[in-house]
């Protein structure tokens, strides 16, 4: 349909003034100041009014963002003089109740940048039906609007297909008003209605699919949408997508003659949250335009976050923010409520995304038009392989396009950046060389020239975080710096396996130690595979494999895993050694670790000091590897219950630390914490909980606040709380530890076993014995069968018992605890002392004196023993010892015993705690009872 002048019938030929204008401004605009003056002065030296033209255009392209400022844009000199010569009425005006051909208004829609919509009446006699009217708002009227306008009826005309919103009538009011009439959908925009049914991530990519097979049939037809958004997008009561408002739409190879806009600035038409590049730096839209906002409206989809944020600053910041500044990935911008709305967690949802989903997400969203997706069907393709578990085509870019982008943009960021991760590259360059100086000869150059390469290039990859247009003015973490350059770099690694294996085994201990286990198990894995080739030739090379992969069996809980790695690797190191090394003791310290998690506290002591021994003999007493071990053999001897051994190597390692370790080091926190836990075994609350706040923040600064470390932190923290009665702080610190440990760790892990654990534990205290069984029962399906964990567990549904009443079901949970740490800890261990005072509490409480008084008084001896004199957890078996000498009628014994119990907790708690009253109230009654 051709755009008529209506007074005359024929196509009105372009002002040639406005041309002149146009034409000088889009020379202007990409000059410097000086340039851009002279420019000027040559063009306009006779025609000031010209000048005066060009230069306000320039000045607003130069100011707020004009396509967001339409008030702006109508104060220009150049829209001023077309305004006067175009009277019109106000672009807000409702004209509801009007009669436009043979349709009645009946109430507005909704105002898009084009015009009102409004819901109209066919008004004729023939049918009933309603439509969706759009009345163009002149206020922005131009030759080449009222052409779009009649462009938008021949385009939407054309289009025949289930998702798009059908073409009914168009014309023109008495007025001049274009206006065209669509079918009317009633339903919801695409966002809200996933999220109030909350669709999950399948159901959403169904929907999306079916989008991008709409917007394949208008390529189909040569024509681009231009404005993909949600609100343009709407899904009716049975479930059927319609794509809406082809206002903008370009017809692509259109033959008419071509539109003549007034200015480049002031006629972009887009929604900014939703502009592709070429859009914004006023480029030609074609079908890749389409496929980048369709990798927005996904990336929305996904994550329920927007991509890009225009914000509502200059041209200049906007056409950064589109054109430079790369988004996060979906799966780095999920919260809680996100996830809710996908009917996931914000844990699982994150674990789906990334990955695949990731980069398909990416390739859409790239920034050359000619790297994205080559269609709209070739999105969904992907899309459908992701669905049917089959390799995606989608890739991370190569290193060679974006390192020669970064490069060229950011000559001085690559040096400023390399402080950042120096001790990565030193690493990986020094064991680049022992590799070399092993290597044979012959092939010595050639490897060493590959190796500086790829060493190289993955260093610029991960320093590419320091470009802040990548990552939007903010300094990006040591995660988001990994996944942007080892994706990248991955596939381009060469064929040389003594390069793979060491890089894989660098970036795969580096996920390890951010927590990000399951990117560092595929890398380690094909580590283990690469070097198993060269054990030969290269046995250290593989032996720092199977070191490494066994540190991150002992993080997944499979300890047996972590002991067999480990114990090959440490066979390795020794025989080709004769004294004390390196590699030996770190081995011995990793197998310490992994016997302390199996709760083998033997065999963990005597790695830890073989391990301290060795450091010693290497560094002295003044090294953070002697720190390090004695921070491990500390906290084993803690969890031995010698807390009077135990205090003062995790106070030494603590001070080494303090001295020798940078403020933020993150094994400050992990000192500060073990210190703190061991302080409240003694009893020293005040001083363990200023020790736990400092470690906590120290973590989550050097951590980050996901990190399983933080987690740890705040369930020790937790327990220090419990101590204190503060069971709602408790709760809270136990809940998002416990988010954290499954989102890292998974539902089956030890350390998510015994969060649930103590959990249950804060609940049971706190008056909610229901919840606390729950979770004490969620706590024994995390554990592996034979954990010796277990058995705290076991214990605490003894206590739900016992509270219950139920004496019998009390007493054989505390007999299985207590058999199970009698094996694992001990006969005269804390814990052990613990079952024993239970189980004589219930014995009393059925009236088996004998035995009661012996399984106390069993577990009196272990608490001295263990504990300090002046320690208020000496009155857990003082009083219920008390009380049970009372009831036997050996008051003078039981008063003795009371006074005891009544004075420690009098000071660690004071007069009004529940603790204390309890002690006063048992100890007035064995006085009584005496006096009698």
């Amino acid at each position: 349909m051709n755009d008529r002048d209506p007074r005359s019938g024929e196509a009105p030929p372009p002002d040639p003034r406005l041309l002149r204008i146009d034409a000088l401004f889009e020379q202007a605009l990409d000059l410097e100041p000086a340039a851009r003056t002279a420019l000027l002065d040559r063009e306009t030296a006779d025609d000031p009014s010209l000048r005066a033209e060009v230069e306000a255009l320039l000045e607003l392209a130069a100011s707020e963002a004009p396509q967001l400022q339409p008030d702006a844009v109508r104060e220009g000199p150049l829209l001023r003089a077309w305004a006067d010569a175009h009277p019109q009425a106000p672009a807000d005006e409702d004209v509801s109740g009007r009669q436009l051909g043979q349709w009645q208004l009946l109430q507005p829609l909704g105002h898009g940048g084009m015009g009102t919509v409004y819901l109209a009446r066919r008004a004729d006699a023939e049918f009933q039906q309603l439509g969706a009217l759009k009345r163009l708002h002149m206020t922005l009227g131009s030759r080449e609007f009222l052409h779009r306008f009649a462009q938008e009826r021949q385009i939407l005309a054309s289009l025949n297909h289930p998702g798009i919103a059908r073409l009914l009538d168009g014309g023109r009011d008495e007025d001049g008003h274009p206006f065209l009439v669509m079918e009317y959908v009633e339903g919801e925009p695409l966002d809200r209605y996933c999220d109030t049914r909350r669709l999950d991530i399948g159901r959403r990519l169904d929907l999306f699919v079916r989008i991008c097979e709409t917007v394949a049939h208008a390529h189909r037809h040569l024509i681009v949408h231009r404005d993909i958004k949600p609100s343009n997008i709407v899904v009716t009561r049975d479930g059927e997508v319609k794509l809406l408002d082809f206002g903008i739409a370009k017809v692509l190879g259109d033959a008419d003659a071509p539109l003549q806009p007034m200015t480049r600035t002031a006629m972009r038409m887009f929604t900014p949250e939703y502009a592709a590049p070429e859009q914004v730096a006023g480029g030609t839209a074609t079908t890749a335009t389409d496929v980048y906002q369709l990798g927005l409206l996904l990336y929305e989809l996904l994550c329920g976050q927007r991509a890009q944020d225009a914000g509502s600053g200059s041209a200049a910041a906007l056409e950064r923010a589109v054109c430079e500044i790369e988004p996060p990935r979906p799966s780095q911008r999920v919260d809680a409520d996100a996830a809710a709305a996908r009917a996931a967690t914000a844990a699982s949802l994150r674990r789906r995304l990334r990955g695949d989903l990731d980069n398909i997400v990416s390739k859409a969203l790239r920034k050359a038009p000619e790297r994205r997706y080559q269609s709209a069907l070739a999105l969904a393709e992907d899309i459908g392989r992701w669905h049917r578990r089959r390799p995606v085509q989608a890739r991370p870019e190569g290193f060679g396009y974006r390192g020669w982008k970064f490069v060229r943009r950011h000559p001085f960021g690559i040096a400023a950046s390399t402080a950042m991760l120096a001790l990565l590259v030193a690493y990986a360059v020094t064991v680049t060389r022992q590799a070399n100086a092993i290597a044979h000869e012959r092939d010595r150059a050639q490897a060493e020239a590959i190796k500086a390469q790829q060493v190289q290039a993955l260093v610029l990859q991960l320093f590419e975080g320091a470009d802040p247009t990548l990552s939007g003015g903010n300094q990006l973490t040591a995660r988001e710096l990994l996944d942007r350059g080892w994706q990248g770099i991955e596939r381009e690694l060469g064929a040389q396996p003594e390069v793979r294996a060491e890089l894989l085994d660098t970036v795969g201990e580096a996920y390890r130690q951010l927590g990000e286990y399951d990117r560092a198990r595929p890398l380690l894995d094909s580590a283990i595979e690469t070097t198993a080739a060269l054990a030969t030739s290269r046995p250290l090379l593989h032996a720092r494999a199977q070191r490494s992969r066994g540190r991150l069996c002992i993080d997944e809980g499979d300890y047996d895993c972590a002991d067999a790695l480990l114990l090959q690797a440490l066979a390795t190191y020794r025989a080709g050694v004769a004294g004390p090394d390196t590699d030996v003791a770190r081995t011995l310290e990793e197998l310490g670790r992994s016997r302390f998690h199996a709760s083998d506290l033997a065999a963990a002591e005597r790695y830890h000091r073989d391990a301290l021994a060795m450091w010693r003999q290497l560094h002295g007493e003044e090294h953070a590897d002697v720190a390090t071990s004695l921070d491990n053999l500390g906290t084993v001897l803690r969890h031995q219950g010698d807390y009077a051994a135990a205090e003062p190597l995790l106070s030494e390692a603590l001070a080494l630390r303090r001295r020798l370790l940078p403020k933020t080091h993150p094994y400050l926190a992990r000192s500060l914490s073990n210190l703190a836990a061991t302080r409240v075994n003694l009893g020293e609350y005040d001083s363990a909980e200023a020790l736990y706040r400092e470690a906590l923040a120290l973590m989550r600064q050097s951590r980050g606040a996901r990190h399983p470390l933080v987690a740890l932190v705040m369930n020790n923290m937790a327990r220090l709380l419990q101590a204190k009665r503060d069971f709602e702080g408790a709760e809270a610190m136990l809940r998002q530890a416990l988010e954290i440990r499954r989102e890292t760790m998974g539902e089956r892990h030890p350390e998510v076993a015994m969060n649930l654990n103590d959990l249950g534990l804060a609940l049971a205290e706190s008056g909610d014995p229901a919840a606390a069984e729950q979770y004490y029962r969620q706590a024994l399906d995390a554990y592996p069968a034979d954990h010796p964990w277990r058995s705290a567990t076991v214990f605490n549904l003894g206590m739900l018992a016992e509270k219950r009443g139920d004496l019998a079901a009390a007493e054989r949970h505390y007999r299985d605890a207590l058999e199970r740490q009698r094996i694992d800890y001990g006969e005269d261990h804390e814990r052990v002392g613990i079952d024993l005072n239970r189980i004589g509490i219930v014995l009393h409480r059925q009236g088996r004196m004998d035995e009661a008084e012996r399984s106390i008084r069993q577990a009196l001896t272990i608490f001295r023993k263990r504990l300090p004199a002046d320690h208020p957890r000496l009155a857990l078996v003082l009083v219920p010892l008390g009380e049970l000498l009372t009831d036997r009628g050996r008051n003078d014994e039981a008063v003795v015993l009371l006074e005891e119990a009544l004075k420690l907790r009098r000071d660690a708690f004071g007069d009004d705690d529940a603790r204390t009253v309890a002690a006063a109230q048992a100890l007035r009654q064995a006085r009584e009872r005496r006096d009698q």
